[in-house]
């Protein structure tokens, strides 16, 4: 008899054993002793695809004889395209449904052609017949050949009569934001500290949105973001109400972790100003 009860004992302390261990169920995942699942090794290569099957817009320079007016705006590409920049882009200026300016290449600050490592900018002279009373609503077009997408954005103002928008490059919109392969574009600060979980934060950390097996937004934080909790984060996604789910890469144990943070995305509006 006692060797039977000693027996169903050591069965029972296996059946534990094995409860608390990864299974085929979740994917080889576990949890660590942060308390968080540990759902890889290594430092993940995290990056949104954009790359996209539009074909090239029939975009044709305005007649400048039709107009009286103009004002110049000087555009430059936000960081996060600067890697797909070729001679092949163009930027158009639309005042309602007309294109009123067209440029390409984009262009180094020095004015030479720019090489991509650079601060890239369009010079673009938008032509109207607008008064400098009168409102507009304007969309800015930029059709890039190596990703095969046009991103586009909106804004309104005034038409700026001979005068110039973005002096000294500074103009900057969020045209990133405007992707026609992904249109829905949701801006989400999420609330993570990973101190909470025993884990020392570091500038080599990661943070990334996953919408199903696909990086839909990342960002590297800075040990400031880690420390305050909250992490902002663009994300990519094709329609409205899609659940994304919040992964991070902790530098100093080399583990990719399950948050256990989802949300569904939402569509943020991005406009810009001309005055």
């Amino acid at each position: 008899m006692k060797k039977i009860l000693m027996m169903m004992l050591a069965i029972s302390s296996l059946m534990l054993t094995g409860a608390c261990s990864s299974s085929d169920d979740d994917g080889g995942s576990s949890e660590s002793k942060s308390g968080l699942r540990v759902v890889s090794s290594g430092r993940p290569d995290w990056h949104v695809d954009l790359t996209y099957n539009e074909t090239t817009p029939d975009w044709k320079a305005p007649d400048p004889s039709q107009y009286e007016n103009w004002f110049i705006m000087m555009f430059r590409i936000q960081d996060e395209l600067k890697s797909s920049v070729s001679d092949d882009d163009m930027v158009a200026v639309f005042i309602g449904d007309e294109l009123r300016a067209l440029s390409h290449p984009a262009r180094s600050m020095d004015g030479s052609q720019s090489t991509g490592n650079d601060s890239i900018y369009y010079i673009l002279k938008v032509y109207g017949n607008e008064s400098a009373e009168e409102d507009i609503q304007v969309t800015l077009k930029l059709w890039s050949a190596k990703l095969r997408q046009t991103f586009t954005i909106r804004g309104n103002g005034k038409f700026l009569h001979e005068a110039v928008k973005g002096d000294g490059s500074d103009f900057l919109p969020s045209i990133s934001l405007g992707s026609s392969k992904y249109p829905v574009t949701s801006l989400v600060n999420v609330s993570f500290l990973p101190a909470q979980y025993g884990l020392e934060p570091s500038e080599d950390d990661l943070v990334a949105a996953f919408i199903g097996d696909e990086c839909r937004g990342t960002i590297p934080p800075t040990v400031n973001i880690l420390s305050t909790g909250q992490i902002p984060l663009v994300v990519f996604s094709s329609t409205e109400g899609e659940t994304a789910r919040v992964l991070y890469y902790n530098a100093k144990t080399g583990n990719v972790y399950d948050t256990g943070i989802t949300f569904l995305t939402k569509k943020n509006e991005e406009t810009f100003k001309l005055d």
